[in-house]
Parts: C-alpha cells; sequence; structure tokens
C-alpha cells in the first residue's frame, strides 16, 4: 500500500508523524514525506523518502499534483500541512490546540475534548548519538535544563541551586548573561538529547517547548515550564507539573506519583504500528 505524508516545515510537527512513518514501512508499505524544498534535508534525516513540493507558494498545488500521479491509498498530515483531497487523514499532536478528526498523539486526559483517535506518543527528535558522559551512571538524581532563552538563566540557577541533583543543561557557557554566577550543582555539556537522556532524569525545567514537555510526560517525569503553553498548562492541572517561577522546582519530586499514572495512561494507549491497521483495512 503507498502512503503519503505531509509535514509542515517544522522539526516537531515532522518529528511526531515520523513513528508512524516507520510503523508503516515497518508494515511493508511504501512511504514517502512530503514537504517544501527548503525542508527536504530534514526530511532525509528521519531515513524515510521526501517529496520536494517547492515553496511555500507551490506547497499545496504540488501535493496535490503529486497524489494525482502516484495515487497514495492514504494521505495523512499534519494539522498545519495543505491536504491532498478531502480524505486526508490528520495527526494532531503536543502543538495542536484542537483539530478536525483524525489521530491525536496527545493523551485524552491533556485534552480538553476531541473528536480525534488517541494512539501513543514516542518521543522522537531527529539522529541523535548517546555522548561519552551519558554513557556512565550517575551518581546522584539528574535533572535536564532546557532553555533556549539563557537571560532565564539567573533566576533558575537561584532555584536549582539548592537541589540535591546533577542539573544538565546543553549550553555554552559565552550565552550566560554576565554576572550570572551558574552553581556547581550545574553541568554545561555540548549535547543533552532527550531521547537518551530523559530516562535518566527526575525532573525536566524547560521554558515551554511542547515537544519536550510531551516526551517528559511519556517518561512520567516531573517537570516545570517557565513559560505557560496549553500543553504545560494540562499538564500541570494533572499534577504531573508546574507553570511558572522557577521557585517550583523545589518541589517537582511531590509530584512524580501524577507523573507515573500520566505516563501509565500514555503506556497504555495504541501504538503507531496499531494504527496501521485502522489505516490500511
Amino acid at each position: 500500500m503507498r502512503v503519503l505524508l505531509a509535514a509542515p516545515p517544522s522539526p516537531a510537527r515532522l518529528h511526531n508523524l515520523v513513528p508512524l512513518a516507520w510503523a508503516l514501512r515497518t508494515a511493508g508499505h511504501d512511504v514517502k514525506i512530503a514537504g517544501q524544498a527548503s525542508f527536504v534535508d530534514e526530511i532525509l534525516r528521519t531515513g524515510c523518502v521526501a517529496v520536494d513540493l517547492g515553496t511555500e507558494d507551490t506547497e499545496s498545488a504540488a501535493l496535490t499534483e503529486f497524489a494525482e500521479l502516484w495515487r497514495p491509498d492514504v494521505v495523512v498530515a499534519d494539522a498545519q500541512a495543505p491536504a491532498a483531497g478531502a480524505g486526508t487523514v490528520r495527526l494532531l499532536g503536543p502543538l495542536d490546540e484542537s483539530g478536525p478528526a483524525g489521530f491525536d498523539t496527545v493523551p485524552p486526559s491533556l485534552r480538553d475534548s476531541s473528536d480525534a483517535r488517541p494512539v501513543r506518543h514516542v518521543p522522537y527528535f531527529g539522529p541523535v548519538v548517546v555522548p561519552e558522559w551519558l554513557r556512565r551512571k550517575a551518581r546522584r538524581s539528574r535533572v535536564l535544563l532546557s532553555l533556549t532563552d539563557a537571560t532565564l538563566a539567573g533566576p533558575v540557577f537561584d532555584a536549582l541551586a539548592g537541589l540535591a541533583a546533577e542539573v544538565v543543561w546543553a549550553t555554552d557557557a559565552a550565552e550566560i548573561p554576565a554576572g550570572v554566577t551558574m552553581p556547581p550543582n550545574v553541568r554545561l555539556v555540548d549535547t543533552a538529547p532527550p531521547a537518551a537522556l530523559l530516562p535518566t532524569c527526575s525532573a525536566v525545567v524547560h521554558d515551554g517547548d511542547a515537544s519536550l514537555a510531551l516526551a517528559a510526560a511519556t517518561h512520567g517525569v516531573p517537570q516545570l515550564s517557565l513559560t505557560e503553553t496549553a500543553i504545560g498548562a494540562r499538564i500541570a492541572a494533572a499534577g504531573a507539573g508546574f507553570v511558572g517561577s522557577a521557585d517550583g522546582v523545589a518541589e517537582l519530586a511531590s509530584l512524580s506519583g501524577a507523573a507515573t499514572a500520566l505516563r501509565d495512561e500514555i503506556a497504555a494507549l495504541p501504538a503507531p504500528r496499531e494504527l496501521v491497521a485502522a489505516l490500511t483495512r
């Protein structure tokens, strides 16, 4: 069977589609992922066949044209990707508030309401190499710090300084604002791939990364989001995280029970390979 996936030029949205693409290919189906020309290299890094749709202006027409030529049996598209006909199936993810009926990798407890069928989220962040420092057993609990805005480091460092944990942050020391003192329990590294690091963590502190938030939930890791996002607020409402001030870091351990319950809910959802049967019958 031929399956065409459509992704907008967003790594996070593409990564939400990839586990389904792999499940389809493993089941023996012919799978291609279509996207804009500027995004083709990103698609190729997933190990899938890419279809170049040109620019944003030509993307929709090119997708329809290719679908008419290749005649896929099923078209699955991210919520922000163009459709190739009325039969296009939508796959929602952590960046989507809501959308048309289709499939959704966000568990039901983290949605206000949805007509989409839930499917288990499989965290994927692209190709990674396990760093050498991660191949050694941690001597104490570990906290992943993920900040795209280094100006937030000051108050975060103040909150993290009292933790009896190793705090790992992938950044350059030069990015830390002048006058900000880094506590001794913070470790700067060249890379901290969530796919390899999250299973070793007792907590995550981030600045609103929706993909990281859902990945942490999948691993049952309590989290603190420094900025409010829809999924961050729902994780907090489920008791598995906090949103707002870094002062909440010290209380993250108390959320482990709710974080574990959320992990178990996600694990009980149908895996992408089970979605294959629904798409191909």
